[in-house]
């Protein structure tokens, strides 16, 4: 990873050039919402299923590199009886370097329906103080509510997430709090962790979003996007959170067939999606908040296609010497990416100018790779408005246009 710091008298930036593959890999978390019979097939080993998700998870599409080494799994029916099935699976699971969290959740739980979290809390409890052999233990609970599915005119009692949103967001931070002490009471190894959309910081205030990370052990960001310069950006507030809290900050992405397509990888398949993820790794891979990636699902995963092109269709022609992606998030105030492709190492230089076409300062000239490179810019002084940023070698340039808000 190439680092370098410009301080100008009226102006304080940095730039980071994040390359693929430079970080060491960090481990992979998947969720396996497959259905009540698939999962108690599963676990009670009936035909293949058992078998077929630890081969999956140990060469996921053929590749050992990207191994699963945390399941988040739904099997409420096994933690209120079927103790010895469910530690055989916890047990053979261990055996392929799988970790076995507890994973449940309804929108309701924020709400009116928070004895429902609790007393599988208690049950995970109850059957980790079962087993002696720890190989058998639940390595961990982890909530999936999603208060923001309680809206009128379904099956969800008031308060609602659109008329009384900070009504419901409290009582969601209340029931994670209690979660945690519940966990952290047991005296164990235990830990517990929720996931959550990448918008909360936008719906509830960044304060709030702070508060959540501050309750439990780590967050699983929902950060659904095919493009690594989004994801990044979007994981930024939590990161930094959790680095300052010392919690724990898993990046998760979509593999379903979903609308809009640019929030899952479906489209684009394995390997783009591989390309990446490693581009994002090399932005928080030296993070030691930063988990991994979490995968959703293994239903959706396992079938996502894998075609050796590494790059999203239509996006990157073969003959194309580099791609300049528009910048984001745009507008920003204060921090944007900027990300671009090189089809072949040399002496590049990005730089930004005003409407005039005067350069206002430049963020690199030198020597890069071939391949991806993600910039973040970061501006304390220049004025709102209306700017360029180019980047140029010496057979091609190109300008995009960005706007600074403040």
């Amino acid at each position: 990873m190439t680092k370098r710091i410009f301080i100008y008298t009226t102006l304080f930036f940095i730039a980071i050039s994040f390359q693929q593959n430079l970080q060491a890999q960090k481990s992979r978390a998947m969720w396996v919402w497959n259905g009540a019979n698939q999962v108690n097939s599963m676990i009670n080993n009936y035909g293949t299923y058992r078998q077929d998700l630890f081969d999956f998870c140990r060469a996921p599409h053929g590749n050992p590199d990207n191994k699963i080494t945390t399941l988040f799994m739904s099997f409420s029916a096994f933690i209120y009886s079927n103790y010895g099935t469910l530690a055989n699976f916890i047990s053979v699971a261990a055996d392929s370097g799988i970790t076995i969290e507890y994973l449940d959740g309804d929108a309701s739980w924020a709400t009116y329906n928070q004895k429902y979290g609790y007393d599988r809390i208690k049950k995970v409890i109850e059957y980790n103080a079962s087993r002696t052999n720890d190989k058998e233990k639940i390595k961990g609970i982890h909530f999936d509510v999603e208060p923001y599915l309680l809206r009128p005119g379904g099956n969800y009692k008031a308060p609602y997430w659109d008329t009384d949103r900070m009504a419901v967001w409290n009582s969601f931070l209340a029931f994670n709090d209690t979660c945690q002490a519940m966990v952290d009471s047991s005296y164990s190894d235990l830990y517990f962790g929720i996931a959550i959309p990448r918008w909360y910081e936008s719906h509830v205030g960044i304060d709030e979003l702070k508060k959540i990370q501050s309750l439990v052990d780590y967050v699983a960001i929902m950060d659904y996007n095919e493009k690594a310069s989004v994801i990044i950006s979007d994981a930024k507030n939590e990161i930094d959170h959790a680095k300052e809290l010392n919690k724990k900050v898993w990046i998760g992405v979509e593999t379903k067939e979903i609308e809009p397509e640019t929030v899952s990888f479906y489209e684009e398949g394995v390997a783009y999606m591989e390309e990446q993820l490693g581009i994002v790794n090399n932005a928080y891979g030296n993070e030691d908040v930063f988990l991994g990636f979490a995968i959703h699902s293994y239903k959706y995963y396992r079938i996502l296609k894998n075609d050796p092109v590494s790059v999203k269709k239509n996006e990157l022609p073969i003959n194309s010497d580099f791609v300049l992606e528009q910048n984001y998030p745009n507008p920003f105030n204060p921090s944007t990416i900027i990300s671009f492709y090189l089809k072949n190492s040399g002496t590049a230089s990005l730089s930004i100018y005003n409407l005039l076409g005067e350069k206002e300062m430049e963020l690199i000239n030198d020597d890069l790779s071939s391949g991806w490179h993600n910039i973040n810019f970061t501006n304390e002084n220049l004025s709102s408005g209306v700017y360029f940023y180019e980047l140029s070698t010496s057979d091609f340039s190109q300008k995009k246009k960005m706007i600074i808000l403040k």
